[in-house]
């Protein structure tokens, strides 16, 4: 007798949310092919597009570090460009276009001077290389790219974030020691300010410069 998809889609979740990274292909494996493996098979998809992600104790995530592909991954993508080196030419040639002609169509969108599609290339050539943090990149060029790309603006924003909370905290940078463990937003802040006060401050960033280091709000 085989266990119903009802019964190994509610395993599925609970070992989910407990952290234990179920695989799916393992619970496929539990009831015979056709309709009733069509049927988990559909159910465990429909949770994965809404599932929360599971809370991961510190040895999970030094498995999930130590794994080949996630290791090949960070080592393509470096710490600060998360997939963007891989998943925007990938787009891009998918799309059809060049560097040069999408910094064309941006420029037009944006209604930007002629003499800033150079300078709009470049800034496309190291967001494809993983010279520059896609986190910094504003709202309206994600959405600008996902149109011109054929993506969400929600698939760059994930690609752009992929594996940060996997990655080990850096070394050295501790800036506020206590007693009590302080609340992470207040470290964080800290930081922030830190960082803050030994950095110059920054030139007026123009619209180019806005669109891809003035950050969401840019």
């Amino acid at each position: 007798m085989f266990p119903t998809p009802d019964l190994l889609l509610s395993q599925f979740i609970d070992e989910w949310n407990a952290g234990r990274r179920p695989n799916v292909r393992e619970y496929l494996r539990r009831v015979p092919e056709g309709a009733a493996r069509d049927e988990l098979a559909d159910a465990i998809a429909d949770w994965l597009a809404v599932a929360p992600t599971p809370e991961l104790d510190a040895a999970a995530r030094a498995q999930i570090r130590a794994e080949p592909v996630v290791q090949r991954v960070f080592a393509a993508a470096g710490e600060d460009a998360g997939l963007w080196p891989q998943v925007l030419p990938g787009l891009r040639e998918q799309a059809g276009v060049s560097v040069k002609q999408v910094a064309s169509r941006l420029v037009a969108r944006f209604s930007l001077g002629k003499g800033d599609e150079a300078r709009t290339a470049d800034y496309l050539r190291q967001l494809e290389q993983g010279e520059l943090d896609p986190t910094r990149v504003s709202r309206r060029l994600l959405d600008a790219l996902g149109e011109l790309l054929g993506a969400s603006a929600q698939t760059l924003t994930d690609a752009a974030t992929f594996g940060q909370g996997l990655r080990p905290a850096a070394a050295g940078g501790t800036l506020l020691r206590a007693e009590d463990p302080a609340q992470p937003w207040v470290a964080a802040d800290f930081a922030i300010l830190a960082d803050a006060a030994l950095e110059p401050a920054p030139p007026s960033l123009d619209e180019v410069d806005r669109l891809f280091l003035g950050g969401p709000e840019g």
